[in-house]
């Protein structure tokens, strides 16, 4: 998927259902921040109505550090696998920020496909105003992540996935099937795996050697406007040209050297979602 970080929030996140049996539904966008001295009252603020977790569980089989989209994915299949997993995560209930993007035959064959609030008929790549621009007869569409988390905590709640609101700080390996994460709560949770769900942060990850490798940043926001150009079916993928700077030499070769291209997703013939992406960058 796509990520890209909105500047004006166009949704927000509502409960999550839960499945027959549960205490309640999640109470979703809560603020209380958790750990760093906070309190068990502010704990089970953070939590909702999620399954806390308990020392008294001993050693997990997986602990998912991240709840993101790939680590409540994670936390979620393997749940469903039949491991026992819990979440280490500050905010569980916090809404995800970024916009995501997908191409549609992707999401249907993992059966999510009702977790797409936008399709585009195809998309469009091009590189410079001379050349036409490359059709892709692909359909793509945004992800509605209020619709996207729901799904996977309802998931996880079934299965038995149980949840820790603290910030994991660090993790030691004690033995052979048995790790412990450390959290900004004082609390150690055991597992027998972990898996860092941090995104490009990589709070436990360890490197061997010198690690330094290229990032991809964005600068996207959603915008209402008079008009715009774009086809309201097709959305631009990756427009490259920059012939508009013909004029300024040194923007051309800042940007030769650094290149990015536009992604456009259009809603209607005024509201549009547009980001500035650096592929890879140092």
């Amino acid at each position: 998927a796509n990520g890209e970080t909105v500047l004006v929030a166009d949704d927000a996140v509502a409960p999550a259902a839960m499945p027959a049996g549960a205490a309640a539904a999640v109470s979703v966008g809560e603020r209380t921040r958790t750990g760093d001295g906070a309190g068990a009252s502010a704990r089970e603020s953070a939590l909702g109505a999620l399954p806390a977790w308990d020392p008294s569980l001993g050693t997990l089989d997986l602990v998912v550090v991240g709840m993101g989209p790939a680590g409540l994915s994670a936390a979620e299949e393997a749940s469903r696998r039949g491991m026992r997993v819990v979440v280490v995560e500050p905010r569980p209930n916090a809404a995800w920020p970024n916009n995501y993007g997908v191409w549609i035959d992707e999401f249907e064959a993992m059966g999510l496909e009702d977790c797409i609030d936008t399709e585009w008929q195809r998309a469009k790549v091009q590189f410079t105003e001379k050349e036409e621009a490359s059709v892709l007869d692909r359909k793509y569409g945004r992800v509605n992540r209020r619709r996207l988390k729901d799904r996977l905590l309802k998931g996880c709640v079934a299965n038995g996935v149980v949840f820790h609101a603290a910030r994991a700080v660090g993790v030691t390996h004690a033995e052979r099937w048995r790790s412990a994460v450390k959290c900004s709560d004082g609390a150690e949770v055991l597992g027998a795996a972990v898996l860092d769900g941090t995104g490009h942060a990589r709070s436990l990850v360890e490197f061997e050697g010198e690690f330094d490798p290229g990032y991809q940043g964005a600068y996207g926001i959603m915008i209402e406007v008079e008009s715009h150009p774009f086809e309201l079916d097709t959305m631009f993928f990756m427009d490259w040209r920059d012939d508009h700077l013909a004029g300024d030499v040194s923007m051309r070769e800042r940007n030769a050297a650094l290149p990015t291209f536009l992604y456009t997703m259009p809603f209607s013939p005024t509201r549009i979602f547009v980001e500035e992406t650096s592929l890879v960058a140092k």
